[in-house]
């Protein structure tokens, strides 16, 4: 266990983005690289990996945070057979209210919490439902995930699904000893291209794979400084830290590619971070003009 744990704590520097207490903050190309050669060789008495909880004929689902991806996300669900939605979260009523408005007419009738900034809590404790799905703010994913898991849901969280080493092995930990799954919704593996691509792998189109290249862009300088988009401008605070914040869109494809821990692993884990050739920019302007500064 102790090793196991010494190894993702290590991979955890990477995946969870939490960088800036290795880098510097004035750094023009600041980098850390880590070490992972044969931290992989303990075993644990339980993992989590390869299991298969009982089937569930009907998967009664219950979603926290109804701002941005999670409307889209409801609406994916309601077209599956075999889901049922009961319950709708969010922190402001109008978001949950517009979201069980769309689900008038159809099997779904979900409860609907938004009392207050814990009313997460008691969608958890909610006694029909099996999986609880988190689309909030990132600093909420870890604390949900696991109070779910420990009123037996399972969960699906959105992208990062923890921000500190300490939360990585909460879910890890959590996951294990409730026999509940804890599914990071990575997106990027599971487009159109990735999955056409990691057919043709599996199928032995491309022979030994020995180099694999991943890479990720999304412009979202626009919907950071708007007030309007972004909950108490939470994504915007979250580029206050220093490093890579999520890596797993352009990593994640590449490794399953790879088959990166699935029978491999890694070496080293390399994290880089460039200069900030908008965000300061963008922010000094907006300050110049905002009458909270300049009142």
């Amino acid at each position: 266990m102790t090793q196991r744990r010494d190894f993702l704590k290590l991979t955890g520097l990477l995946g969870a983005g939490i960088m800036s207490d290795l880098l510097s903050p004035t750094a023009g190309n600041a980098e850390t690289q880590v070490h992972l050669a044969g931290q992989l060789s303990g075993t644990s008495g339980f993992n989590m990996s390869g299991y298969a909880a009982p089937k569930l004929e009907t998967v009664r689902i219950g979603f926290v945070g109804l701002g941005n991806r999670g409307p889209a996300a409801v609406e994916r669900i309601g077209f599956i057979e075999g889901t049922e939605i009961k319950a709708l979260c969010d922190i402001r009523p109008e978001k949950a209210a517009a979201v069980k408005k769309k689900l008038e007419g159809t099997l779904h009738q979900p409860q609907v919490y938004t009392d207050d900034a814990n009313a997460w809590k008691k969608l958890c404790e909610q006694k029909d439902l099996d999986l609880v799905y988190i689309a909030t703010p990132w600093a909420l994913h870890t604390p949900i995930a696991v109070y779910a898991m420990q009123h037996g849901k399972h969960v699906c969280v959105e992208v990062p699904a923890a921000k500190t080493i300490d939360e990585c092995w909460q879910l890890v930990e959590t996951s294990e000893s409730t026999r509940r799954h804890c599914m990071m919704l990575e997106n990027c593996c599971y487009d159109f291209f990735e999955l056409l691509t990691l057919n043709m792998v599996r199928q032995g189109l491309f022979g030994d794979i020995v180099h694999g290249e991943g890479a990720y862009l999304h412009y979202l300088l626009d919907e950071n400084f708007d007030k309007n988009y972004y909950y108490d401008s939470w994504r915007l605070k979250e580029n206050f830290r220093i490093g890579n914040l999520y890596p797993t869109h352009g990593l994640g494809p590449v490794a399953q590619a790879m088959n990166i821990n699935r029978g491999d692993k890694m070496d080293i884990l390399s994290s880089r971070q460039s200069e900030d050739f908008s965000m300061h920019a963008r922010a000094v302007s907006l300050a110049a003009t905002d009458p909270v500064r300049t009142g």
